[in-house]
């Protein structure tokens, strides 16, 4: 087997944990608990004992039924994930846990709780900055968490079982963000729906399988030359829920390259290390607030810090901004965004869409006007 076809081989077999999830999940016999927000805690649930996966809505077509629930004018993602638990896709689980992301996921909790029956709900509420006194009350929610599965399997749950949980889940940021650090040198070794579909494989709970697959990719891409030909336009994607493969087809098709997407199908869910040293509860506690990336966060100023950090480590060149329709957190972060953006010349282009991507034939027309001039 020549060297190309070996990473090829190696891709696929890191991308098959989530093309297999449903199947692979509902074939181990060990509680799984899903998730629908990347400041849920993995660590806590691993340590229980459960496979912590996160729920995509890419099984549920429709949302007509969830909307019956909900209403027409909520994010497609949510009502997507609903349409997958009123569909029963996943019956495996034994419950799944919602955070206070935004007050969409509230309202899909509480409805949660009374229309899909066999799947306990839980809800964790998350501070929306990263003060001593937020970090401290988060630690308490996390404590009642871990009563709660306590409670549920009928097994404590030790600081030794935490620390492992946080080491296998930092070995997974650690290894993924190898993986993206190729990117900020060249040309990216994935495509842009591949980082994707490599990060949801990431969150379908088998860490440490994940964990030996990708670090199998890594050694396989180790003495990879840097691709040659032109250098590509570089952009990153950044806003809402993102997966795409429709949209991340048009603008590779415009001969640009994804080198970076902070989104939590990106580097929002591998980045940084938890304080394995530290007081475990208190150190998962810190980790997922001071992440403090999401627009639901007060201080904007420190995601536009992080997202100018990202154009200068990655050498975008160009900014694509999306939101799901309805979004209200992203869709109000959107103008200060673009206002500091363009401050310091960096294109940007916002495009609303759904879920689904109903809308790709306007939205192709849109990032081909953008994207094309550029390589002139």
């Amino acid at each position: 087997m020549t060297r190309p076809d070996s990473i090829a081989a190696a891709v696929q077999d890191v991308l098959d944990l989530h093309r297999d999830r449903l199947a692979l999940l509902a074939g181990i016999d060990r509680p799984k608990i899903g998730y629908l927000s990347i400041q849920t805690p993995e660590e806590i649930l691993l340590a229980a004992g459960a496979i912590p996966f996160r729920l995509t809505g890419e099984y549920s077509t429709e949302t007509d039924r969830a909307s019956v629930h909900l209403g027409s004018n909520y994010c497609s993602y949510v009502l997507s994930c609903f349409g997958e638990g009123l569909a029963g896709v996943y019956g495996f689980a034994d419950a799944v846990v919602f955070v206070d992301a935004c007050d969409m996921r509230k309202r899909l909790w509480e409805t949660w709780a009374r229309t899909v029956p066999g799947c306990e709900s839980w809800f964790l509420e998350l501070p929306n900055d990263a003060s001593p006194l937020s970090k401290s009350f988060f630690a308490g929610q996390l404590r009642k968490l871990i009563r709660r599965l306590e409670q549920r399997y009928g097994r404590p749950i030790g600081e030794g079982a935490l620390r492992d949980g946080i080491a296998r889940c930092n070995r997974t940021r650690e290894l993924m963000q190898r993986l993206y650090d190729g990117n900020k040198r060249g040309g990216p070794l994935l495509t842009g729906q591949q980082s994707i579909e490599l990060v949801k494989a990431a969150t379908t709970g088998l860490k440490d399988e994940f964990n030996d697959r990708l670090a199998a990719l890594l050694d396989a891409a180790a003495s990879q030359q840097p691709r040659a030909g032109r250098q590509r336009h570089r952009v990153l994607i950044c806003g809402s829920y993102f997966d795409q493969p429709a949209i991340v087809e048009v603008i590779e098709a415009t001969g640009a390259d994804i080198v970076c997407g902070d989104i939590s199908n990106g580097v929002k869910y591998f980045e940084g290390r938890i304080d394995a040293d530290a007081e475990p509860v208190a150190a998962i506690a810190d980790y997922y607030l001071e992440k403090h990336t999401s627009a639901r966060c007060i201080d904007t100023d420190i995601r536009l810090r992080h997202l100018f950090d990202l154009v200068r480590d990655y050498r975008v060149e160009s900014v694509i901004y999306f939101a799901l329709k309805f979004c209200d957190t992203n869709l109000h972060d959107y103008p200060y965004i673009k206002e500091k953006l363009r401050e310091q010349k960096i294109p940007v282009l916002f495009i609303e869409g759904e879920h689904n991507g109903s809308n790709i034939a306007s939205i192709k027309t849109r990032i081909e006007t953008f994207l094309e001039p550029r390589f002139f």
